[in-house]
């Protein structure tokens, strides 16, 4: 997905993005009590004894994830270093912005794809991809992604990611839909099934946000389930645990990078590539 079809989708989504607002300031209150459990977490607890912590955010979005991690962990006394990263160059610069008044100068932001983040050529301590962001990436970008990541950790990094269960929840608990009302304060959205790709998986809908009835926004998703992401974590990472949040929400964490597979091992195959976004 590249940073336009991001910029015109969140445009329309009722997502997290203000952190200013009644609803994101609810939100971060909740991301600081996850992150709170968080760094409770034996494998975090031992980041006490490095100097400084390296923490690198992908799909960062506003910061939130990133800036709740980093001031849990100074409030447990560990020095922090907080790179966010998105591909969308507006919303890292409210980021940047919010997040110094977070956390101070401990922040920088970079333009970047989730996949490419090893390009960036820091090694960190810790990696965190906060706010549901696997439905952008289907099973080969995932691939990809955890490959990028697990490049850019040192021996002993670990790699947190928010995940829930959507075949739980969307297609046991509620029912998949055609049609849905993507309700929030600020926005009224409805999206439309339009398509499935069967060679990767992904279901299409089309978004129109009834404040602004323009042309409407077309995504395409992943229905990740927490079982499938976690196992793929555990191919790239030596150690995998899971924390649970809140019903089926949790943190899945991989340590110790495997690199048995690296970026530039993972050309995507010729079908795929014909088609590729």
């Amino acid at each position: 997905m590249d940073r336009e079809a991001l910029e015109r989708f969140y445009g329309v989504f009722p997502w997290f993005d203000d952190p200013r607002n009644e609803r994101g300031k609810r939100y971060f209150e909740s991301t600081l009590s996850s992150m709170d459990k968080l760094v409770s977490h034996p494998w975090l607890e031992g980041l006490s004894a490095k100097g400084k912590v390296k923490i690198l955010e992908v799909c960062g979005g506003a910061g939130f994830g990133g800036a709740a991690l980093a001031k849990a962990l100074l409030e447990k006394g560990i020095e922090v270093e907080l790179t966010v990263t998105d591909l969308r160059r507006g919303i890292l610069e409210k980021a940047r912005e919010w997040g110094t008044e977070v956390i101070g100068d401990r922040i920088k932001t970079v333009p970047a794809d989730a996949k490419e983040v090893h390009g960036l050529g820091e090694k960190f301590d810790l990696a965190l991809m906060y706010g549901l962001s696997t439905p952008h990436f289907d099973p080969w970008e995932l691939v990809r992604l955890l490959a990028s990541v697990g490049e850019s950790l040192g021996d002993d990094g670990i790699f947190v990611v928010e995940e829930g269960d959507r075949r739980y929840r969307v297609f046991l608990m509620l029912g998949y839909k055609w049609a849905l009302a993507e309700a929030a304060e600020e926005k009224l959205t409805v999206s439309f099934h339009t398509g499935y790709d069967f060679r990767r998986g992904t279901i299409r809908r089309h978004y129109l946000n009834f404040a602004d009835l323009g042309k409407p926004v077309e995504m395409e998703t992943f229905m990740w389930g927490l079982a499938e992401v976690a196992a793929f974590v555990w191919c790239f990472f030596g150690e995998v645990d899971l924390l649970q949040l809140r019903n089926e929400r949790h943190f899945i964490l991989g340590r110790k990078p495997r690199r048995a597979v690296v970026p530039k091992d993972l050309e995507l195959p010729a079908f795929l590539r014909e088609g590729q976004r």
